[in-house]
């Protein structure tokens, strides 16, 4: 009898030691979770990764999307105006520009062409002395060849090009206006090789530019833009040529070259409607180029 209650006070003190040893751990198992993983930024991501896999195209999210619409839309704008103003410059280059240097100085050109004149009937009269020199020494000797083909330069150089007449350039114009772009860029191109006004090489520059703008051969396009900036900064296509080139590099995707093309055109005081066009090119010019360094 007296061992009956030492038994079981044993006993009660093993069962409550293992209620409290399983108290214990349902308590830690509840009160513990795994720590989260912080998020990864895409950043973050893209620098963890191995290089071979950086290639995969991400698209962009909704916000990349819609400020790329906001862009386009503000750009096709300026484009539309740009496209306004080539209209209005062919409607004056067709007149009053050809006039304007034709008529320009009318005497003295009346003299230069009769001067020239005389100078072409003696360049003639110098080509038949050569032909008939070429016929005499025609059965000459083979030491004589060298002496001959120097004779044939000098003859060629004596040739002179054509006179490039007015209708030429209305030509190229009118081919523009009517969006045969092709045709236009060899009308322009014939007036090169022909003797024309030095007033109005950058206005035929800008015809091939505005030609290949259209067609958009951007590269070509620039090419005659920068020789317009660099070669005729008194001429009237002068700023026109740095706000297309500031419309065309903001095409590519380039607008850090419009920045200092477009900054350089604002402090030459362009007319009213070339500043307005300038001002919105290089505020989209330095947004893109911000984004593009973010």
């Amino acid at each position: 009898m007296i061992g009956q209650p030492f038994h079981y006070i044993i006993f009660m003190k093993q069962t409550l030691k293992n209620f409290w040893i399983i108290f214990f751990l349902l308590g830690l198992g509840c009160t513990h979770t795994p720590e989260e993983t912080p998020q990864q930024t895409m950043a973050q991501k893209f620098q963890s990764m191995h290089p071979e896999e950086r290639h995969i195209w991400l698209p962009p999210s909704e916000e990349e999307l819609e400020a790329r619409r906001r862009r386009q839309k503000q750009l096709d704008v300026v484009a539309a105006d740009m496209e306004r103003l080539f209209m209005g410059f062919a409607d004056i280059l067709g007149n009053e520009i050809i006039l304007e240097n034709l008529l320009r100085g009318k005497e003295p050109a009346i003299k230069q062409l009769e001067a020239r004149l005389a100078q072409q009937q003696a360049q003639e009269e110098k080509v038949k002395e050569l032909n008939q020199v070429l016929q005499e020494l025609e059965g000459s000797v083979k030491e004589m060849d060298a002496d001959l083909e120097a004779i044939r330069k000098t003859r060629d150089k004596l040739k002179t090009p054509p006179q490039a007449q007015p209708d030429d350039y209305r030509l190229a114009i009118l081919l523009f206006r009517n969006g045969e772009y092709l045709r236009s860029i060899v009308a322009f191109k014939r007036i090169l090789l022909k003797q024309y006004s030095p007033d109005l090489k950058d206005n035929i520059l800008f015809g091939l530019a505005s030609n290949f703008y259209k067609l958009k051969q951007y590269g070509a396009a620039l090419e005659h833009l920068d020789d317009i900036i660099r070669n005729h900064p008194k001429g009237d296509k002068w700023l026109v040529s740095h706000a297309l080139s500031g419309l065309i590099y903001n095409l590519q995707g380039q607008p850090g070259k419009a920045v200092p093309i477009l900054e350089s055109a604002l402090q030459h005081q362009p007319n009213p409607e070339l500043l307005k066009m300038i001002n919105r090119l290089l505020k989209l010019a330095k947004e893109g180029a911000a984004d593009a360094s973010s």
